[in-house]
């Protein structure tokens, strides 16, 4: 499976949540589009640069950029949306289907290349954390297709409510794994999956 996920800015947001749904019914008849989640951030937790987040999930691995933006719900706002290619390197858990009162943490990470195995075992460390404290539903990490790329990495984990995120990050063993964060430029928030679309076959 090959994900696209677009990190869309203020400015742009409006149309951008506008056009979302009819973007999703394009991308299903031409390139074969299996989910859709789109996320609205209600509170920025650091230096995050996005009012929206979309998730599109295909079954073709060889779906290219060019199918994938050719039916961009952006618009007029080129440049305020940032698209990347990605693949699912770790999903913990399945997916809970979204409901009233859960929270999703959304993490950009904006890191180089040489960064990349660092992060992942910061990562890995901070999920057997996370994982056990009451609350948590899920969580998947995309990893960026493209050297390229602006965002090297996505994490998208799911909460029961925002308080249960918070009250994880109050464990002194979170500490460690915080301080080590802080070194590198993440764009972590809370957010609303405001809309989801899923296909069968």
């Amino acid at each position: 499976m090959i994900y696209w996920i677009d990190v869309v800015d203020a400015v742009a947001a409006p149309s951008y949540a506008e056009r979302w749904q009819d973007h999703a019914l394009a991308l299903r008849k031409r390139c074969g589009l299996r989910t859709a989640e789109l996320f609205h951030v209600f509170e920025p937790i650091r230096d995050v640069n996005y009012t929206l987040l979309s998730v599109y999930a295909f079954d073709d691995t060889d779906v290219g950029e060019a199918a994938l933006g050719g039916v961009s719900p952006r618009g007029a706002s080129a440049g305020l949306v940032q698209g990347t290619r990605c693949r699912l390197g770790v999903m913990l858990s399945e997916l809970s289907r979204g409901l009233p009162g859960h929270a999703w943490l959304i993490n950009p990470f904006e890191i180089s290349e040489a960064d990349i195995p660092d992060v992942l075992a910061m990562w890995d460390r901070a999920k057997d954390h996370m994982a056990a404290h009451p609350g948590f539903l899920n969580a998947r990490l995309f990893r960026s297709a493209a050297p390229s790329a602006r965002y090297r990495l996505f994490n998208v984990s799911q909460w029961r409510s925002a308080e249960d995120f918070k009250e994880s990050l109050r464990d002194r063993a979170y500490d460690r794994h915080r301080e080590r964060s802080m070194t590198y430029r993440l764009h972590p928030s809370l957010c609303a999956q405001v809309q989801s679309i899923g296909f069968d076959g």
